[in-house]
């Protein structure tokens, strides 16, 4: 028989706003406050008595097969412009039920989530995107409005229902404008079979930049190349940190001598690569966003915004230690304000003093400067899947130009800005396949599998995403220079600051002289490789294999051919390429996207059309898409949207 559980925050143990400071500065004397640990299932701690029984990460493939609880859990969300101090400094932020992070979403593997999310905001539409969730058949459930569904009007609400198809940790964030940047994001956990023991679930820990400034000024900024708008203020874990030694409270967690701790690492920044470790710890990485993996050891993990990591910790200390969590924001990865760095947050175990913060010393790899993720060659999926040869291959070349009075991104000469008032999925349900070229939407057909070869020719990183799948990653590596890439030409592009630049000329960071990784990529007049034919291209070197417009830098190669990583973002550095690659089974349009929130906003989307016989004529699409496309137009009849960017 089917149930229906309605979650309250209360229950959930979310994280109120307003906490008081601990001893000492620290948020309760038993860790995050109201964040207890986490059962490793809803239904109970047992295993026998979870909804997945004998499947597992090694005996199960997630994408075809999965429980049905017959459970619903519903939540309630209001959506609010509040001000608020999580670092004690007064911000305007956007909160979900005033709290920052907002409430976590928890459920087991099987269940149906049912969220009814109300816009409070006075003066802005809204929408909630349910990050690395595949939305198998419920695109319409993806939250991307002007693409899955006209936004939340002010005043006006929307229940989202699906079935988590993945097991793990993820989040959620708004995905109207840059709104996620003023705080309007929360984690989520899908319980789920685990491939490897431990004892104790810590839940999730948030790792953020930190704004003190309301987003769209910061949008509005970027567009004009005022990079300095963009340095976070502050680096906090789970919503906390100190400003400037003001001794606001920062968070903690509770370690039990001898047992096996399982975090759950979530990278919720706008710009920041987080470098997360426990000081004289190792961690066993477990899984990458909402894929299972054979586990590796490391010191410290690296997670892009958007990336998730969940890792076990062996709790070897004794019963009266304590340690620091630390998180960095490497300068010449991540611009930022001077003393935004580093966040810590305080671990004890059962007879710690909470009186005094820990002692420790970071070690020799938590202030690492490497941008990127892990080698590929240690990220192996539990279990395994193996690439077939695509049906369509692009190169993807990244690019920032100039556009009048702004700056934009653009991939493969193409940018893109959406029409809140017009989405796109409920054009392709009518029919319609052909866009405004300006929405950058690439009609795939009946097409098997894509592959993409994504090439950043420009001097910042960029973490790439995929909605609606899972992709693989090939490979990754780095470009010669732009006449491989362009052996055509490219177009001259407006100068911008490297991540290095900006943080050594605004936020007081180290020379970008000294930092790795952030060799530019110049680029190349029209005229300088016009004409050439193939065989020698500039300065004798072999031409490059030419797909499409486009050189490609990738030797073919594929790192685990057999089962490469699998995950939902994945770094790009600059000057290097990554190659990814997906089977195109889940019907819908899905954007294929930088998770830099300002270059989202200016114009770094690519959006995928897939399978379009399958979404005509859906009255599904029809019945989800009134509610919200209804609301929205009375509202703008009445008022402006001032639209400053790509919109999402």
């Amino acid at each position: 028989m089917a149930s229906v559980l309605h979650s309250t925050t209360a229950v959930l143990g979310t994280r109120s706003l307003n906490n008081g400071a601990g001893d000492h500065g620290f948020a309760g004397r038993d860790g995050t406050p109201h964040a207890p640990f986490l059962n490793k299932c809803l239904m109970g701690d047992a295993s026998p008595r979870c909804s997945w029984g004998t499947m597992n990460a090694t005996n199960t493939n997630a994408y075809t097969t999965r429980p049905d609880t017959g459970t619903t859990r519903t939540y309630d969300f209001v959506v609010t412009k509040e001000t608020a101090a999580p670092d004690g400094v007064d911000a305007r932020l956007l909160l979900v039920n005033s709290q920052f992070p907002g409430p976590l979403i928890e459920c087991d593997w099987g269940d149906l989530l049912e969220i009814t999310v109300r816009n409070n905001i006075s003066d802005e539409g809204t929408s909630i995107h349910w990050h690395g969730m595949l939305q198998q058949d419920t695109p319409w459930m993806d939250g991307v409005p002007g693409i899955a569904q006209c936004p939340i009007a002010p005043g006006s609400s929307y229940t989202y229902r699906f079935k988590p198809d993945l097991y793990g940790t993820g989040w959620y964030h708004s995905h109207f404008a840059a709104q996620a940047v003023s705080g309007f994001s929360g984690p989520m956990v899908v319980h789920g079979p685990s491939h490897v023991e431990y004892d104790v679930d810590l839940g999730p820990i948030t790792i953020s930049d930190y704004f003190h400034t309301y987003y769209d000024v910061i949008t509005e900024g970027f567009l004009e190349n005022k990079v300095e708008v963009t340095l976070s203020d502050n680096n906090l874990i789970n919503g906390k940190n100190s400003y400037k030694d003001n001794n606001a409270p920062l968070a903690s967690f509770n370690f039990t001598s001898g047992k096996t701790h399982r975090l759950r690492l979530i990278n919720t920044s706008a710009f920041a690569v987080q470098k997360i470790s426990i000081d004289g710890y190792s961690m066993s990485v477990i899984a990458n966003d909402y894929v299972p993996i054979v586990p590796y050891e490391t010191d410290v993990v690296t997670l892009a915004p958007g990336q998730r990591s969940d890792v076990l910790v062996d709790a070897t200390g004794g019963p009266s230690d304590s340690a620091w969590l630390r998180a960095y924001k490497p300068p010449n990865c991540s611009p930022g304000k001077q003393g935004s760095y580093l966040a810590t947050a305080a671990i004890f175990y059962e007879d710690a003093d909470r009186t005094q913060p820990p002692s420790t010393q970071a070690g020799e790899n938590a202030y690492d400067n490497y941008c990127g993720n892990d080698a590929l060659a240690r990220t192996v999926p539990a279990y395994p899947l193996a690439p077939d040869a695509p049906s369509v291959t692009e190169v993807l070349p990244v690019e920032l130009r100039p556009n009048g009075s702004a700056n934009l991104w653009f991939m493969a000469n193409r940018t893109f800005r959406v029409d809140y008032s017009a989405p796109q999925l409920l054009q392709a349900r009518d029919g319609e396949v052909e866009f405004p070229r300006i929405q950058n939407v690439h009609d795939y057909g009946t097409n098997a599998s894509l592959r993409f070869i994504l090439q950043n020719t420009g001097v910042q990183p960029h973490p790439v995403h995929l909605h609606g799948h899972n992709f693989m990653v090939l490979r990754e590596g780095p470009c010669d220079d732009n006449a491989t890439v362009f052996p055509h030409g490219q177009p001259e592009f407006a100068h911008v600051f490297s991540p290095a630049e900006a943080s050594y000329h605004f936020g007081g960071g180290p020379d970008p002289s000294n930092q790795p990784n952030q060799r530019r990529v110049d680029a190349s007049s029209d005229d300088e490789h016009r004409g050439q034919g193939q065989g020698q291209g500039q300065g004798g070197r072999p031409r490059p294999n030419i797909i499409g417009d486009y050189g490609s830098c990738w030797d073919g190669t594929i790192v685990n051919p057999q089962n490469p990583q699998r995950r939902d973002v994945q770094m790009l550095l600059p000057g290097h390429y990554i190659v990814i690659q997906f089977e195109l089974d889940n019907p819908g349009i899905w954007p294929l996207h930088c998770h830099i929130a300002w270059h989202l906003s200016g114009g770094m989307g690519w959006m995928i059309l897939e399978r379009p016989d399958d979404i005509l004529n859906n009255m599904d699409i029809t019945d989800a898409m009134s509610q919200t496309c209804d609301d929205w137009h009375a509202w703008t009849d009445n008022n402006v949207v001032d639209q400053i960017d790509g919109g999402l």
